[in-house]
């Protein structure tokens, strides 16, 4: 509901998996991910911001692999809030 430092998905460790279940099919356009501004956190850096990702599509949570749908680099020196389209 906010991006106040702890409200967040947090990962342990420099690697994980997210799975996001929808109730229906969808075709997305473009996918964003937002972390704290570097002037809200407590150490004054966002180390912790994810920086390469990949998107996947798949059918269900259970599937193994699916459509890549990008593969993207979140820019820690950029706005908070970044947009990142889909490439297939």
């Amino acid at each position: 509901p906010d991006v106040y430092p702890g409200n967040c998905w947090a990962f342990k460790g420099s690697q994980g998996h997210l799975v996001i279940r929808l109730s229906m099919r969808i075709y997305p356009t473009a996918f964003t991910l937002e972390h704290i501004p570097k002037t809200l956190s407590p150490t004054g850096t966002i180390t912790s911001a994810p920086r390469r990702f990949l998107v996947y599509g798949l059918d269900d949570e259970y599937q193994e692999s699916g459509t890549l749908l990008g593969a993207y680099e979140y820019d820690q020196e950029g706005e908070p809030l970044q947009m990142f389209p889909v490439m297939v």
